[in-house]
């Protein structure tokens, strides 16, 4: 029996004057183009679908990997307790380990949202730095945070909160690259009234960036997709704990292009040197650590010497603030310096205790005029500890706490303390 050999099928295009109705019908005019399904809106890296506070559908940037070790536990166990007891604190211990460890989940996730808190992470990243919670370090100095770049590492104080928690790592990321890229780090190299300008110069930036964060994650990315989530969180702890500093930033929120260029960045940094606890806490903390560490340097070695003895150049620290890649200081204040009084003047309480310091410590170098700027906060300490309980710090090896507390700073427990 005989078959026809196989025939592929070619399908035929078909013109569109072919399918009108009738012999009479008119070729010259085709009909109308079907109409296409509609594309599916560009989100670029808005890939993560979830839900925002009120429920409703919308898209996230997936987070940014960072390299995470856990929580460390120095607490010695009572050699009295019984086994029970030393079960009940393991079991406690290791759920708050657990709850370390979802909140900074959350935490990188928000954090993964806002440009300028993606950018952060993953400079800290590709510097190699690590994350870890350590109740002890951070309460040995009062802090919430600590950036250490001796061992390249951002240590946390343990909370459940893991909008703060945000905020924080965002600050300490970029005391992270502040140090590790540029060097912009006061330490012992630097005359005590320089190292104090430059504390004042990081931490203004590093607050300036955190405030950045609060309002992209308020306001949405303008680069970013309509659907994409929003978070007002944040943006209201910003305005509970430095309602100043965030206040100057939404001042020149006035369209989308101050969002991007840096003028709210610049504009909340300006806003840190009007806050004379955040100065006064800061100022304090530097002439404090100077006058604990230069004993340890007299009889060192020769080289030791050199110690708190040089300058740093203006334009120098200004073109090393930057904000995603922009020295937006000069853009935006561009005659600013940091040799005028409003950037490097002290309080009349701390400018005395350099006079003291070189009498003391540095007697062969001559005794420097002191810059006077705003007044001496007695209660420093208590209201920038006590109300924002978010002071942050930046220190390296072989620098030891000034004045170590007994106890890790109590946790807050979604505005509560425990």
């Amino acid at each position: 029996m005989s078959r026809l050999p196989e025939q592929k099928f070619i399908p035929r295009l078909v013109e569109r004057f072919e399918l009108s109705a009738g012999p009479h019908a008119n070729t010259s005019v085709p009909l109308p183009p079907m109409p296409l399904p509609p594309s599916p809106p560009e989100r670029g890296d808005w890939t993560v679908e979830t839900r925002d506070a009120d429920g409703n559908k919308v898209y996230a940037r997936p987070p940014v990997q960072v390299d995470f070790i856990g929580t460390i536990n120095t607490e010695k166990p009572d050699p009295f307790a019984s086994d029970a007891h030393k079960a009940r604190r393991q079991k406690q211990l290791d759920r708050e380990a657990e709850q370390n460890a979802q909140a900074l989940e959350k935490a990188v996730f928000i954090l993964s949202q806002s440009p300028t808190g993606r950018d952060v992470l993953e400079q800290l990243t590709k510097e190699g730095y690590r994350i870890v919670f350590d109740d002890r370090r951070t309460g040995d100095r009062g802090a919430g945070g600590l950036c250490d770049p001796a061992d390249k590492l951002i240590i946390l104080r343990g909370h459940d909160n893991p909008e703060y928690l945000a905020l924080l790592l965002g600050h300490e990321s970029v005391h992270a690259v502040q140090n590790s890229r540029w060097d912009l780090f006061p330490s012992t190299r630097h005359k005590p009234e320089v190292g104090i300008k430059m504390s004042f110069a990081i931490e203004a930036d590093a607050y300036a960036q955190q405030s950045q964060i609060a309002l992209e994650l308020a306001y949405g990315d303008p680069q970013g997709p309509k659907d994409q989530l929003r978070m007002d969180g944040p943006l209201l702890q910003m305005r509970e704990r430095f309602p100043d500093i965030i206040r100057a930033a939404e001042k020149v929120l006035i369209d989308d292009k101050s969002l991007q260029n840096g003028a709210t960045v610049a504009a909340a940094f300006e806003a840190f040197y009007d806050n004379f606890y955040l100065r006064t806490f800061y100022e304090d903390a530097h002439i404090e650590w100077a006058e604990t560490y230069a004993p340890k340097l007299k009889g060192s070695f020769p080289w030791l010497q050199r110690h708190f003895t040089k300058d740093t150049d203006s334009q120098w620290i200004k073109d090393r603030i930057q904000h995603r890649g922009k020295s937006y200081l000069n853009d935006h204040l561009p005659h600013m310096s940091f040799d005028d009084r409003r950037h490097s003047g002290v309080s009349e309480t701390t400018g005395k205790r350099i006079q003291r310091f070189y009498k003391n410590h540095l007697s062969k170098e001559p005794a420097p005029v002191i810059k006077s700027f705003g007044v001496h906060m007695r209660d420093a300490v208590d209201v920038v500890l006590g109300l924002t309980s978010s002071i942050h710090a930046i220190f390296k090896e072989g620098e030891t706490p000034t004045k170590p507390s007994l106890r890790a700073p109590p946790r807050r427990k979604w505005g509560m303390w425990e």
